[in-house]
């Protein structure tokens, strides 16, 4: 045996060439980093692709400790002539091919079990001891070898420890283990080959025959050989695992772009795109379309920020997949959308009555970050028998539908009729007619009176405009004003109309008052007092014969920009009144930090005065606190002289509505101070 002391140190590696111990060590680095390599592309794929590159690493693994070990023995020369057996050599590198299947099968196939690693290196450093004594077993020369038994052990050893190691860290760290990885199973193959080398003594002998093929003239020659085909092979696997990474790489970028031009990013739903594309898809079938749109998602991005809102899409998306059926489609083709597509419905009562469903979950209460809150939804619905073209146009018809239902309110559903579709492109070209009609004066002016509730004194007029288009006829607020705003435009007309309404006042008597309506835009407009007081100049109207109607909704938003206006307004003389008091929000909190001189009770209160206690008892409440606050309050929508009688037994102020006129054109208005001016200003000459 060979003694590890330096002269005998000395005298083991004068039996080795250098240039081919180098040449070994570096092709086993080299085969070592690329089995690590097609280890970690197996360990990534499934099926027939994970099963091919497992096989190619088993051969890559044989290859790279074959070519190790024999360019290892060609740098061996014990001083006699050395001879290999072909057979057995041939099965050393079928056994290194073998041996390395169970243990990578264990490590890719079941990664799950507890130290698979553990087992599996023991398995892999058996294969490279195996390969290592079966190969040196096809060594012959002239004497006698023999092996120390506990180098022998030492070198199983090295080799089942670095083996373990690689396999520890492949299974831990994957593709970033895999440098250590390579160096620990390199040295596992360089270690066993050499340790066991160490341990091995020759004695010369004169019982031996020539083996298969010679080495002893080319040793150099056969290991470049062997050197250099061994490298193709290796970096041919490399080169493949790489190419074929890269190409999965680009075609999973390609998948994932895919799905993200066809995903919303908050919800993960299908988007527009995507939609279209899957509908695009569909052939024959009873199809619905429910489009749903969420309703007060600003007011919560004005009070908690955009964050609090995607959370609370997100949650909408949670609670519209538990609802609908698992063969349903879920789309957000919208930021505040959801479409939902059914197949095969069974009638439009059951879409009917699946949107409602879905709107009531949509209201319950979310809880964001231990915020509750309350918003709404309204849903559009379109069904019916066709392809996929036809479903293409079910997505247009849903969404007329969703605009219809907001129309008429939070919590609303509608189903599609060609109505809808003709209302949609009235409106579309009022839309694009509006401008010129502003610029070309369409607009006029009708006033409504407004007399005092006991002696129907005429007390003023409310201005109200009107659209006079030239071929359409008279278009009424309701259809025009959502189109103003839309197209950016309401600011404008708004100024236009308080421009008229100062100078058809101005020519009233100096008693009479004219109301005109202020948007929540024009509100927010930091030059407004100018405007205002522009319009008065310009008009030669009284600042206290102007009285400006705002909207609850408008006075939500109480900025200190918009306080500064309207404390600017009162201050020149300007009065502020109260619009639809009671149906909306009825916040008490602007009513004592603005001095507004009016409230007006809706509408829809006076309708119901005569038939309803409940409503006589809020009117009477509103009136109250009117008084109390030294406001004048003022009834609309009066028609019939019983309402008159109930508003003037709880002492309401002022009233308005068809009973007294109806809206009437500057014109008419004139005719009607002449008849009040006859009877003395004190009643309505047609009124008894």
């Amino acid at each position: 045996m060979t003694a590890f002391y330096l002269p005998g140190l000395l005298q083991f590696a004068s039996q080795f060439e250098p240039t081919l111990v180098g040449m070994a060590l570096l092709l086993c680095l080299i085969g070592s980093y690329t089995v690590m390599i097609l280890l970690r592309r197996a360990y990534e794929l499934h099926g027939e692709r994970r099963l091919s590159w497992f096989l190619a690493l088993c051969i890559c693994f044989g290859a790279d400790l074959w070519a190790t070990h024999f360019i290892a023995m060609l740098a061996f020369n014990p001083g006699m002539p050395i001879y290999y057996d072909a057979g057995r050599t041939a099965l050393s590198i079928l056994v290194a091919v073998l041996g390395a299947l169970p243990a990578f099968a264990l490590l890719l196939w079941y990664p799950s079990l507890p130290f698979a690693w553990a087992v599996a290196g023991p398995m892999l450093g058996g294969a490279i001891g195996a390969m290592h004594f079966i190969g040196m077993s096809a060594m012959e020369l002239r004497g006698v070898v023999t092996y120390s038994r506990d180098f022998v052990v030492a070198s199983l050893i090295c080799g089942m420890v670095g083996a373990s190691l690689a396999l520890r860290v492949m299974q831990r760290h994957g593709g970033q283990g895999i440098r250590r990885g390579s160096l620990f199973l390199a040295s596992g193959i360089f270690g066993l080959h050499f340790i066991a080398m160490a341990g091995l003594t020759t004695s010369p002998s004169n019982d031996w025959h020539l083996a298969p093929f010679s080495t002893v003239s080319s040793n150099g020659d056969l290991a470049s050989v062997i050197a250099t085909v061994s490298l193709l092979l290796l970096v041919t696997l490399l080169v493949s695992a790489t190419m074929d990474a890269k190409l999965v790489e680009r075609q999973l970028e390609a998948k994932h772009l895919r799905h993200l031009s066809r995903h919303d990013d908050l919800t993960g739903l299908l988007n527009r795109r995507g939609l279209r594309e899957r509908l695009s898809s569909m052939t024959g079938g009873r199809l619905v379309i429910i489009s749903i749109g969420l309703e007060r998602l600003k007011t919560v991005n004005d009070l908690f920020g955009r964050e609090v809102v995607e959370e609370l899409i997100r949650q909408a998306a949670e609670r519209l997949s538990i609802e609908v059926m698992k063969t349903d489609i879920l789309a957000s083709p919208g930021t505040e959308e959801f479409v939902v597509l059914r197949r095969h419905a069974v009638a439009e009562e059951d879409a009917l009555a699946l949107s409602y469903r879905l709107i009531a979950r949509l209201s319950e209460p979310f809880e964001i970050g231990g915020v509750t809150l309350q918003i709404g939804a309204c849903a559009g619905l379109a069904c019916s028998e066709g392809t996929g073209e036809v479903a293409e146009a079910l997505l247009s018809a849903a969404d007329i539908a969703l605009r219809e239902a907001r129309l008429a309110g939070a919590g609303q559903a509608r189903e599609f009729n060609m109505a809808m579709s003709a209302r949609l492109l009235r409106r579309h070209q009022l839309e694009q007619e509006f401008r010129g009609a502003l610029r070309n004066r369409e607009f006029l002016l009708f006033f409504q009176p407004l007399f005092d509730c006991r002696s129907l004194k005429l007390c003023g007029f409310e201005a109200l405009a009107r659209w006079q288009h030239p071929e359409r006829g008279m278009i009424g607020p309701d259809e025009f004003i959502p189109i103003a705003e839309a197209a950016g435009m309401i600011v404008t007309l708004g100024e236009y109309v308080l421009a008229e309404a100062c100078r058809a006042a101005s020519a009233w008597p100096e008693d009479l008052r004219v109301a005109v309506n202020l948007s929540p835009l024009q509100l927010k407009d930091p030059v407004l007092p100018q405007k205002i007081i522009a319009a008065l100049a310009q008009s030669g109207l009284a600042p206290h014969r102007l009285e400006l109607e705002l909207t609850e909704g408008a006075m939500l938003e109480q900025t200190p920009e918009i306080q500064l206006s309207l404390a600017a307004l009162k201050d020149k003389g300007v009065n502020l009144a109260i619009d639809d008091f009671g149906a909306g929000y009825s916040s008490l909190s602007y009513l004592h930090r603005f001095s507004f001189g009016r409230l007006k009770i809706d509408k829809s209160f006076t309708h119901e005065i005569t038939t309803s206690a409940d409503v006589r008892i809020v009117i009477g409440a509103i009136i109250g606190l009117g008084a109390a606050l030294g406001m004048t309050v003022l009834a609309e929508g009066v028609e019939t002289e019983a309402q008159l009688d109930v508003l003037r037994t709880a002492g309401c102020g002022q009233v308005q509505g068809f009973l007294f006129g109806r809206p009437m054109p500057e014109k008419e208005v004139l005719s009607l101070l002449d008849r009040v001016a006859k009877s003395g200003g004190s009643a309505i000459p047609a009124f008894s």
